[in-house]
């Protein structure tokens, strides 16, 4: 994104081969990957691309979501629960519906001392409920 930001390749094509990285599995690619994508996403925040953007996101994102899940699975490492919680907060703030429903299911079981998030999920789960929820979404996190 540098590079389009400073006019050397379009835009266009900076999104053409982040779509390459779909099946990495390194945090830090995926972290540079969010990065520029949320300056993207700010940049075109109040335009008729938002929702574009927004989508593709989604697209990207989506098969690395998928395979990290929600929960840990034996012998993942620290950067496996920093990558889960970066993967599903781009998703959440990006509106996928699945992602969507299950930070929305946790947060519920959270309140309701049906289950403890863990601290890796706090932060994705909250984010993506405060985002696409209501005065009273905001009512219960300020009581959490």
């Amino acid at each position: 994104l540098p590079q389009a930001r400073a006019g050397i390749i379009s835009t266009v094509e900076v999104l053409k081969v982040m779509e390459a990285f779909v099946n990495e599995p390194n945090y830090t690619v995926w972290s540079d990957l969010s990065c520029n994508l949320g300056i993207l996403g700010t940049l075109l925040s109040h335009t008729d691309f938002y929702e574009d953007i927004q989508a593709f996101v989604r697209d990207v994102f989506s098969p690395i979501g998928e395979r990290l899940g929600w929960d840990p699975k034996p012998g993942e490492g620290h950067l496996d629960a920093l990558l889960r919680g970066l993967v599903l907060g781009k998703l959440g703030k990006a509106g996928h519906k699945a992602t969507l429903e299950e930070a929305r299911r946790r947060f519920k079981e959270h309140v309701e001392g049906k289950h403890v998030l863990s601290a890796d999920l706090r932060s994705p789960v909250y984010v993506t409920v405060l985002k696409h929820g209501d005065s009273s979404t905001l009512d219960t996190m300020l009581k959490v």
